[in-house]
């Protein structure tokens, strides 16, 4: 099929490129670029994606990918300084921004973009519009464009979401579309509007997010920073990411809303969409119901839908609550090896999907395989440091890692950018204020996101309870824990065998032995010296 953009005309099957009334022949390289540029059009292509797109497992030194993008924009009539279709997102890789025209030989929906192919993806779409600058002098609108541009590239990151290009966007907006109009010409589910004021030395940005489907608006936020022309990429940046965090949490009003949607089968082309939202339901609950209901239910949908990334690390990740929070543990069954294999599924069918390296990076981390968790970490960090769930996660694991002040770090970013979050977001936070003393601060914040059913929430209450003397609540608490982990008495020691936690530890089994549960120590063999775990 022969693919229309600009001046151009591109046939992946002849190899070969018209331009201006002229053809040009492509080399194989030049043509697997522009391939998955075009491919990937709704979103940025980090440099290594790209790299293994194009050369697959070969290592490439950065000179040679130079060489590659700038023969590639010059089959295209782009150079490094007009990016008309290839444009570079620095820090994060390269985007086809060109619209793909419609071949004038062939019958043609209503709009050339209608739906853009968006729920053949089985994914929300989510248009952002240009932000205005609202009673400041015009050349300050290179503030507005820039803090467009950036929160489009954040909400790229996100793989379960079709974000459109900005010029499709600012098409949509030139034409001032209603919200249903958006919906049936476009495609699109969800729209970002926003505008910025400033009055030396502040600025305000506001937000607000619509759904077309009802006009209703889900969300509105404003944002307050001084307008220090030196910071001013840092602010936008910064800005940018707490708007992302907040559009794309797992935990908010958007979140919400598709979850109502799938319910009322309003969305049965999102094939996988149900599930992944009944995923983050159980992530910020632990029941044990819905846990058995998505772990026999995953597997038959991602039958259907193999290339679902997302769908298979929520999989992964149910999987592996099951080994280490022994949820519905089934006798004899390798959970965390099951695990394994559906996060490397889901790797493989998006190597981008920040919450697929963050659900590997994760499982390796409770094999033990700690170079492996640091690999696969710091790619998912790379990925998207915008989405709170995978900065959570990850930062628990340098938390028990020993590594305290990266791990709250990341816990405090998650939290700025995920105002509604789950309580496990909290517990290093605990940790460290029971460490310096704090016990009553640290049962405070466990207390203020409860998380009743889930055994670490109790736990936790029933230690800080235990030490602040509170030990009818403490007991309390403690018949939970037992209902919850009957094996906990004999396991409790393997659970915590964590070095850089061993005081903490410590005094938890203390305050649990004075609640009424009697923590029994491990049994060394005898003439055995008991090995030190790393």
């Amino acid at each position: 099929m022969v693919l229309k953009f600009n001046n151009c005309a591109f046939d992946p099957d002849l190899a070969r490129i018209e331009r201006d009334n002229s053809a040009h022949a492509l080399t194989p390289q030049t043509m697997r670029m522009l391939q998955a540029l075009v491919d990937n059009r709704h979103r940025v292509m980090p440099k290594d994606e790209l790299v293994r797109a194009v050369w697959g497992d070969r290592i490439i030194s950065d000179a040679s990918l130079s060489t590659a993008i700038k023969e590639t924009r010059l089959a295209v009539g782009d150079t490094g300084r007009e990016q008309h279709t290839i444009k570079t997102i620095h820090g994060h890789g390269f985007r086809f921004v060109a619209d793909i025209l419609p071949d004038a030989g062939e019958e043609q929906p209503r709009t050339p973009a209608k739906m853009v192919d968006a729920h053949r993806n089985n994914r929300p779409t989510i248009a952002v519009f240009p932000f205005q600058m609202l009673g400041s002098d015009a050349a300050d609108a290179f503030v507005a464009d820039g803090l467009t541009e950036q929160v489009i590239v954040n909400l790229s990151h996100f793989r379960e979401l079709f974000v459109f290009s900005r010029r499709t966007t600012s098409q949509m907006a030139e034409r001032g579309l209603q919200p249903d109009a958006l919906l049936r010409e476009f495609g699109v589910d969800y729209f970002v509007e926003g505008s910025i004021r400033k009055s030396s030395p502040r600025i305000r940005v506001t937000v607000q997010v619509s759904a077309t489907d009802t006009g209703e608006i889900l969300l509105t936020d404003q944002f307050d920073r001084n307008d220090d022309l030196a910071d001013l990429i840092d602010i936008q940046d910064e800005i940018a990411r707490l708007i992302v965090g907040r559009v794309a949490s797992r935990y908010g009003t958007v979140a919400d809303h598709i979850d109502r949607k799938t319910r009322r089968g309003d969305a049965s082309t999102w094939e996988i969409c149900e599930l992944i939202a009944r995923f983050h339901e159980f992530y910020r609950t632990y029941t044990p119901e819905l846990h058995a209901f998505l772990r026999d239910a995953f597997p038959k949908a991602l039958e259907r839908d193999a290339g679902a990334s997302l769908g298979w690390a929520c999989y992964a990740t149910v999987l592996l609550e099951e080994h280490r929070f022994h949820i519905n543990q089934r006798p004899g069954v390798d959970a965390l090896g099951e695990a394994h294999a559906a996060a490397r599924n889901a790797v493989k069918a998006d190597p981008a999907d920040a919450f697929a390296q963050t659900a590997l990076a994760t499982i390796r981390f409770y094999q033990g395989d700690v170079a492996g968790f640091h690999d696969a970490a710091e790619r998912a960090l790379s990925l998207n440091d915008g989405h709170a769930d995978v900065l959570a996660e990850l930062g628990h694991c340098f938390a028990f890692l020993g590594e305290e002040a990266r791990a709250i770090a990341l816990l405090d970013r998650a939290i700025a950018l995920s105002p509604n979050h789950p309580g496990w977001y909290h517990f290093a936070h605990c940790w460290r204020m029971a460490r310096v003393g704090d016990v009553e601060s640290a049962l405070l914040e466990i207390s203020r996101f409860p998380t009743p059913g889930f055994f670490w929430f109790h736990a936790h209450l029933a230690w800080f309870h235990a030490e602040l003397g509170n030990l009818d609540q403490a007991r309390s608490e403690v018949a939970i824990m037992r209902d919850l982990y009957p094996d906990f008495e004999t396991q409790a020691h393997e659970e915590l065998d964590l070095p850089c936690y061993a005081e903490l530890r410590d005094r938890a089994i203390a305050a649990w032995r004075q609640a009424g549960i009697e923590i029994r120590q491990p049994e060394a063999p005898v003439n055995e010296v008991q090995p030190v775990r790393q």
